[in-house]
């Protein structure tokens, strides 16, 4: 089994943050449309948290980009607070979304 180049797993992880941007920015979206059209209380807790989803995925894809453009092999994971902020985000934008739609 050949070995594979040391940056390749940090090359997927650029490009996996890369892709996730797009998916998130069509969420924000969505949950901007449904306030806009149906006003509901649980709208704004949704548009705030699709919004700090956006600005955390922006945030992991902006870090890892730059860490892969300095060494491409540098294994150093995120860290704990960008995940937990986009876990955390993405629950109340969905909890919010459900509650508006009782």
């Amino acid at each position: 089994m050949t070995a594979l180049p040391p940056g390749l797993q940090a090359e997927r992880t650029v490009l996996a943050w890369r892709r996730t941007l797009p998916a998130v920015g069509l969420c924000l979206a969505a949950v901007v449309r449904a306030a806009l059209v149906h006003p509901h209380p649980a709208h704004v807790v949704a548009v705030a948290g699709a919004c700090v989803a956006a600005a955390s995925v922006v945030a992991g894809a902006a870090t890892r980009h730059r860490r892969y453009c300095r060494r491409a092999d540098d294994p150093r994971p995120l860290g704990l607070p960008i995940p937990a902020a986009v876990s955390l985000a993405v629950f109340a934008t969905a909890g919010a979304a459900l509650a508006a739609l009782a």
